[in-house]
């Protein structure tokens, strides 16, 4: 298919540039092909980091365009850990784990839109959420990261509290002049007994060429069943995020900032007898706040980056019905991050990072520290064609 569309492009007759009523065509497949070797709890392991595939189509007459975008995660190691919160392809507020998670394709993203110039985009489908625009700026590592800012909620992508890849989201953004700005709905259709199951928007300025400063809020409408029924333990109403960040992009160094604060919008596994004295499933919801920080220095070839990962959930409100196994009350994700990464040249990296961890799990278990060695190919290449109507 993707061939096709690629040739079909490539054999779109030229025409001179002063045609006036004419439309421009252009296509950009992409690859990013990722795994390395980890180390930890003495012994290695060979891993898949979210490898991914995609294309982004763009017609476009004037002003007005119309753009369709596809993303496929890629698992071309059948590994059973992966340390990148951002490789889950699971949505589910309840489901714990991804039934897609062992295929070797899933599905990333997928969505349409219009391009209506000064009056901004419009797009429709699974996409990149309004609250990441924010949360994206301390996301910048190979493998690690990303574990404070409340995206990838969870152990899912963020897709059905809005947060990471929103499923079945409309998304608005604009620019003007230093300002930007996004707004979000989310139409899944679920019988939440809400017209939409959720809405965001997000705000950036920029400060200074390549300084930028911006803050986000999202909501998500969960099912009162959910929240009535017991099986959400601890929730006291809607999911809801906000996000404030900062970030800066220079010549040698990059440098970002995130705090997240959210009440009822995060969750851990937990079990219940429940009255035929059987155990069942459940999950614990938690309100938290997190702190993000990244930095990298860049050579010719090498980089250097660092950052560290707080967030401390608030688990009050999970203690409360007896006979439950509770969080424990030592939960925590206190991560320290350094790594490493050299370009020998364009598209191929290889990059090694180590992660720090200082927490513990919901269950009492120490985090793991975790080396990796690892290399990434990014390949990606833009088909475009201006012909007469």
């Amino acid at each position: 298919m993707l061939f096709s569309l690629l040739f079909m492009v490539k054999e779109l007759p030229v025409y001179g540039q002063n045609v006036k009523d004419s439309v421009e065509i252009s296509l950009r497949p992409y690859a990013s092909l990722r795994g390395h070797m980890a180390v930890y709890d003495h012994k290695m392991e060979l891993q898949e980091n979210a490898s991914r595939i995609g294309m982004e189509l763009n017609i476009k007459k004037g002003t007005l365009g119309f753009i369709a975008g596809g993303e496929v995660q890629l698992n071309m190691f059948r590994g059973r850990t992966s340390f990148n919160v951002d490789g889950s392809l699971s949505s589910g507020f309840v489901t714990m784990e991804s039934s897609q998670s062992r295929q070797v394709f899933g599905n990333r993203l997928g969505y349409l839109g219009i391009e209506l110039g000064k009056y901004g985009t419009l797009t429709i489908g699974k996409q990149w959420s309004v609250y990441r625009d924010i949360t994206s700026y301390t996301d910048r590592f190979n493998v690690f990261g990303a574990r404070a800012s409340a995206t990838f909620v969870g152990g899912t992508d963020g897709g059905e509290t809005g947060t990471g890849r929103a499923d079945q989201a409309l998304i608005y953004r604009n620019r003007f002049g230093n300002l930007y700005i996004g707004g979000q709905i989310q139409a899944r259709g679920g019988n939440n007994d809400h017209f939409i199951d959720g809405f965001g928007a997000s705000v950036q300025y920029e400060v200074a060429d390549d300084f930028f400063a911006g803050a986000a809020y999202n909501r998500a409408f969960l099912s009162d069943r959910l929240i009535e029924n017991g099986r959400a333990i601890g929730i006291t109403g809607q999911p809801t995020y906000f996000s404030l960040g900062t970030k800066y992009t220079g010549k040698v160094f990059d440098w970002s900032v995130l705090f997240v604060l959210h009440k009822n919008g995060d969750f851990s596994q937990s079990f219940y007898q429940n009255p035929g004295m059987e155990i069942s499933q459940s999950i614990m919801v938690f309100n938290a706040k997190g702190l993000e920080f990244f930095g990298k220095y860049k050579l010719e070839k090498f980089s250097i980056l660092a950052g560290y990962n707080l967030y401390v959930p608030d688990i009050k409100n999970t203690g409360i019905i007896p006979g439950q196994y509770h969080l424990d009350p030592d939960f925590k994700r206190n991560d320290c991050i350094v790594g490493v990464s050299y370009h020998p040249f364009n598209f191929v990296q290889i990059y090694s990072e180590q992660r720090f961890s200082m927490g513990k799990t919901s269950l009492g278990e120490r985090e793991k520290s975790v080396f990796t060695l690892g290399l990434r190919i990014d390949l990606s290449k833009t088909f475009s064609k201006k012909i007469d109507l």
